[in-house]
């Protein structure tokens, strides 16, 4: 009888692994298959195919949701946020292309950030950044064009940075491109070197291997969790079991 049991406790701690192991992995199928429908979203917002781009946000926004809650539910209001500017400024004529565009990017490079450990359209857009930066040091000049460039860049990836940077740190970057155009070309380059050194220490990768240890950590306490729960009902059952015989004799 005990080698009974002990077959289906090690049955049942292999079940609960495995479940767990399955459930975790969900949510990034999920989010990679989400993914793709938002590339087609920016697509028809770059092409100004407005209502189709609507219609895809649409259909997408609550997985987009459930997954970044499910991967990381401490950042899903930032996603809300973003998703409700899209859904709100699409159709509104008022609003140029160029910023529905930035509005859409900014969905884009914030949900890749949340779903992969890597961040790579993140990494290439700050990239870019820094490279509009080093030209502009090395040229000692700055024109309107060089400025937009910027600007627009950092608002693409502004919003990623406001969830992980501690909030001086994120105001100060985020002051400096507020009031970039009202300075002085030497004040801006003083602030564009300040700003390239901050950035290029910002490593994006690293804090989101970090969150996901954290979540394997947590993944980890509730298979324990499950574990100890079953060795306490296998205990019961045995004891409860043995009392009987030992009533039978």
């Amino acid at each position: 009888m005990e080698e009974g049991i002990s077959m289906r406790l090690k049955y049942i701690i292999i079940s609960i692994v495995f479940i767990c192991l399955f459930t975790q992995s969900i949510p990034f199928v999920q989010a990679n298959t989400t993914a793709s429908n938002l590339y087609t979203f920016e697509r028809y917002v770059q092409e100004q195919r407005y209502p189709q781009a609507m219609q895809t946000l649409e259909q997408i926004d609550e997985n987009m949701i459930n997954t970044v809650r499910k991967i990381q539910p401490s950042r899903v209001n930032f996603v809300e946020i973003l998703i409700t500017n899209n859904l709100n400024h699409l159709l509104d004529e008022n609003i140029t292309g160029s910023e529905k565009l930035k509005m859409a990017q900014q969905l884009v490079v914030m949900y890749d950030a949340l779903i992969t450990t890597d961040a790579p359209l993140w990494h290439r857009w700050k990239n870019d950044l820094e490279k509009n930066i080093e030209t502009i040091l090395n040229e000692k000049t700055i024109d309107d064009q060089q400025s937009e460039k910027i600007i627009y860049r950092w608002d693409v990836i502004s919003p990623v940075l406001s969830m992980y940077l501690p909030e001086e740190e994120y105001s100060e970057l985020e002051s400096i491109f507020t009031n970039f155009r009202l300075k002085t070309t030497e004040e801006q380059h003083s602030e564009l070197q300040s700003v390239f050194n901050q950035m290029s220490l910002i490593n994006l990768e690293t804090i989101q291997n970090n969150q996901l240890q954290s979540y394997s950590e947590w993944l980890l306490v509730i298979v324990i969790g499950f574990i100890f729960l079953t060795l306490s009902y296998v205990g019961w059952v045995r004891y409860k079991a043995e009392t009987k015989v030992n009533h039978t004799n």
